[in-house]
């Protein structure tokens, strides 16, 4: 890693160091592990085992304390937690003999003592060890940059291309054949030019796409003002780090093109915006390869750099390990002789495991389809380089398996003869993509919508629906069961406390946005993160059903001028259901207005938290989450405006969620027998939106405000329905209504 490299990766981890070496010293070249029990720990990870084997550490206490006392950082590590926690070191001693021990489990190494297991004390700290083969591409230390890095990422190249039919696109996808974006980066040897793919014939046929975070402005751009000196040659010192690291890139893949938004698309022409922008899925779906920037946060980073090892208390080390192995052979006569123990020194790594924020690329959303339409992508990651493709994952550096983003995984019949092409579509259920992209940060708000525009085209060219501002039409009702799931504040996010987890963090429920993006029934109306419960036939645990009396008269969406894909100008459903209306003028005032927003900024700190609404004479509660935080409260008699006995806030049944009890009873049979009888039981639970009048005056148009359900209804339905949820469905009557 270079100083600029090294820096921004410390600064992004407040608290971690960095190195380039593992640590070895006199006391850890005495630690020898077996490979057979490392192996075996391999195999048993995520069982519930105490432990695997005892290594041996140290011959006494003392000998382990001048260890520590030398700076070895592994004595450091695992004795300091002991005497942070005011523990005598004489626990240490199992047998008397005084000799330190570890436990290897499949966690990892970590000290043996009389107090572990159900004595109580459990350790936290514990070294993860994987096995090294010695090779550089599995090292914990990697320089993707490298022509050994680049010989590999082209071996990936050709074996994908070659070999894996799943990773090539069905011969009706868009002519693929003979599809080229409109203009590209020529790279060669001696410069960078922009080209029109047109003048170079059936070369511009193979590129590479790059995807990465701009984090601002670009410093160069291609515009109205650029493009014909674009054309003539764009000097390399001038472009950002990031896309001279992708030049840098093609030229070790030897491929002779180059694709980036920046440069590629005329920057602030609406009409070649529009165009290109249509064409988005098809440049990552045939771009031969995609270069994605994972790890770097804006586009001067750069990604072509030695990455090293980050820790915040122990860095690496190297410990021995023995490979024993046994082999019979027989002699002249055909008896069988005494086997030969051969014994081999191999090494490995001891690690604290990183607790890793996700790659920055993750975070933003933009770059979610184009990793989702890529075929095969080069992933430059915080610690390696990671191939992925629609077959198999591999990476150049050391990883653990269970880390890599495998595109094979996301094809759950990826070896079906009868479908032999990789679809989008059958691979990532609308519900986990909306999940998943909606987390996603966007620097302009109004791109909601646009930035998911490329996914949303191949979807509908593959199943042929018609696409509602985000959602589906043939999936109505239960495409509006979605609730709002805040983000992680990230005016906490960035507190200097890098020890809280950020799971831990405030999440605070956002405004509405000021301007006109989707429909309120639509989950691209808010800037929030958002759990769409799956459509019927998705694999789920369980499917919510509409409920039989509601029914959707007509659905509307007038998009806006960039096409139906794209952001839209306006939308409403004509519905007809059961409806209620909120009787309780205090539940109501919870659900429209907010008097005491957070300390330190805007939005509703409660907002997340359920919020318990009565509902009839009964006084059945359904629990509400609200879709934006509240407004502030201006008026002295904000809920009277819709008269003396109206709320103007409606509650309308959209679902239910039938769960099968099964009841039995005994009785005896024609010979006096006992046998047991079992009747089922449907057990409803119900399930809709949260609505508000738009005025006094408007009655019959609403929009909608939150999600409710009645009792357990929540997180894919696990949980039980009460009696109040059978009596629920009498306290609403159906109603006719407009929502936009």
């Amino acid at each position: 890693m270079d100083r600029l490299g090294e820096e921004r990766a410390l600064g992004l981890n407040r608290g971690w160091k960095h190195t380039y070496e593992p640590h070895s010293c006199r006391h850890c070249d005495w630690i020898v592990l077996d490979e057979a029990d490392l192996k075996a720990g391999e195999g048993l990870r995520g069982h519930q085992l105490s432990s695997l084997s005892n290594v041996y550490l140290a011959d006494s206490i003392s000998d382990a304390l001048l260890a520590r006392d030398e700076g070895c950082p592994l004595f450091e590590y695992l004795l300091g937690e002991l005497i942070d926690l005011g523990l005598s070191l004489d626990i240490l001693d199992l047998d008397g003999s005084k000799t330190v021990y570890g436990s290897l489990t499949d966690r990892g190494l970590k000290l043996s003592h009389k107090l572990d297991g159900d004595k109580g004390i459990a350790l936290a700290n514990i070294l993860k060890v994987i096995l090294s083969s010695g090779k550089p591409s599995e090292s914990l230390d990697c320089d993707p940059g490298s022509p050994e890095a680049f010989q590999l990422s082209r071996d990936w190249i050709s074996t994908c291309l070659s070999s894996h039919p799943r990773c090539r696109l069905p011969p009706s996808s868009s002519n693929s054949d003979a599809f080229t974006p409109t203009r590209l980066l020529q790279v060669s040897e001696h410069g960078v030019r922009l080209v029109e793919s047109s003048s170079v014939g059936d070369e511009a046929q193979t590129w590479c796409a790059l995807s990465y975070v701009w984090g601002g402005d670009q410093p160069v751009k291609t515009t109205k003002k650029t493009l014909a000196a674009h054309y003539k040659g764009i000097p390399f010192d001038e472009l950002p780090r990031t896309i001279q690291d992708a030049v840098r890139v093609c030229r070790g893949l030897a491929i002779r093109y180059l694709w980036l938004d920046a440069l590629c698309i005329i920057q602030g022409d609406e009409q070649d915006l529009k165009r290109e922008l249509g064409k988005m899925p098809e440049i990552y779906l045939h771009a031969t390869i995609t270069i994605s920037a994972a790890w770097s946060t804006k586009a001067d980073d750069g990604f072509l750099y030695r990455r090293g090892h980050w820790y915040r208390f122990c860095p690496p080390v190297k410990l021995q390990v023995l490979s024993q192995t046994r082999q019979g052979s027989m002699s002249e006569s055909g008896e069988e002789e005494e086997e030969e123990r051969r014994v081999e020194t191999m090494e490995a790594y001891a690690y604290e495991t990183r607790v890793w924020e996700s790659d920055p690329i993750n975070s933003r959303a933009w770059t979610y389809q184009e990793y989702a339409l890529s075929q095969r992508a080069l992933l430059y990651r915080s610690t390696l380089l990671e191939w992925s493709c629609r077959t198999i994952s591999d990476s150049y550096g050391l990883l653990e398996p269970t880390t890599l983003t495998s595109k094979a995984a996301q094809q759950p019949d990826s070896n079906s003869e009868l479908n032999p092409f990789f679809a989008l579509s059958s691979s990532r259920p609308w519900s986990e993509v909306v999940g998943e992209y909606s987390s996603r940060h966007l620097s302009f708000s109004a791109d909601k919508l646009r930035a998911l525009s490329a996914i949303a085209q191949v979807y509908h060219r593959e199943t042929g629906k018609e696409y509602l501002a985000g959602l589906w039409r043939e999936d109505l009702p239960l495409a509006l069961c979605w609730f709002a799931v805040p983000k992680t504040s990230s005016r906490t996010s960035t507190n200097e406390n890098s020890n809280l987890d950020p799971e831990d963090y405030p999440r605070i429920l956002q405004a509405r946005p000021a301007g006109y993006r989707a429909p309120s029934w639509s989950w691209a109306s808010i800037d929030d993160a958002t759990f769409v419960y799956p459509a019927a036939g998705e694999e789920t645990i369980q499917v919510l059903r509409p409920v039989p009396s509601l029914n959707i008269l007509k659905a509307v969406v007038t998009p806006g001028s960039f096409g139906e894909f794209d952001s839209v100008a306006s939308g409403y459903l004509d519905i007809e259901g059961p409806m209620r209306e909120v009787s309780s003028f205090s539940s109501a005032a919870r659900l429209m207005w907010s008097n005491s927003p957070p300390p330190g900024g805007s939005g509703f700190a409660s907002g997340y938290d359920e919020i318990g609404v009565p509902v009839g004479e009964q006084g059945h509660e359904v629990v509400v989450t609200l879709d934006a935080a509240p407004e502030e409260e201006k008026a002295a008699d904000g809920v009277d405006k819709h008269g003396s006995d109206r709320t103007g806030i409606w509650l309308l049944l959209l679902a239910e969620q039938v769960e099968e009890e099964e009841e039995e009873e005994e009785e005896e049979d024609d010979e006096g027998q006992n046998k047991v009888n079992k009747n089922t039981i449907t057990t409803p639970a119900y399930a809709g939106l949260v609505l508000q009048e738009l005025g006094p005056d408007q009655p019959d148009t609403l929009r909608r405000i939150g999600f409710f359900h009645c009792c357990d209804v929540s997180q894919m339905g696990l949980g039980h329905a009460s009696d109040g949820c059978r009596e629920l469905l009498k306290e609403f009557e159906v109603r006719r209504v407009t929502l936009v």
